[in-house]
């Protein structure tokens, strides 16, 4: 499809349908984001397809633009009650095989003086409970 048609398409979309009327919910029905379903009728289906189609035609102008690459979705349209719901979308030029996925995070020397510090607090906190402990004692005695 071309542009020109995608646009006129979305256009449709947006005009035959009431977004008061319509209705996505994203739900998780099992113990991961691996079970998850979506419900929905007709008219939230189309707005949300007119949405996804518009984040296609932005692909071209952002990344020519050199401006930020995620374009943002309509939260108003999801169901209050909906587990979760896509707050953006992030816009990749490279093809499904070239998108290199996300680095594993490296634990910087900041992150390991944090967790000895907060160990370090822990033993002290044990230890004053004790010496509380045995003082409180001591006072019966």
């Amino acid at each position: 499809m071309t542009d020109l048609e995608i646009i006129k398409l979305i256009e449709e979309l947006r005009n035959r349908n009431n977004s008061d009327d319509a209705y996505i919910g994203f739900y998780q029905y099992g113990g991961g984001p691996d079970e998850s379903y979506i419900k929905a009728n007709r008219e939230g289906l189309e707005i949300h397809a007119a949405e996804l189609l518009e984040a296609s035609l932005e692909t071209k102008t952002e990344f020519e633009k050199g401006k930020e690459k995620i374009f943002g979705l309509d939260n108003e349209l999801y169901d209050k009650e909906s587990d979760y719901g896509f707050d953006y979308v992030e816009l990749k030029k490279e093809k499904r095989n070239e998108i290199k996925p996300y680095s594993e995070y490296k634990e910087t020397w900041k992150d390991k003086v944090f967790k000895v510090g907060c160990v370090g607090i822990g033993i002290i906190l044990i230890g004053l409970i004790i010496v509380g402990f045995i003082t409180t004692i001591t006072w019966f005695l």
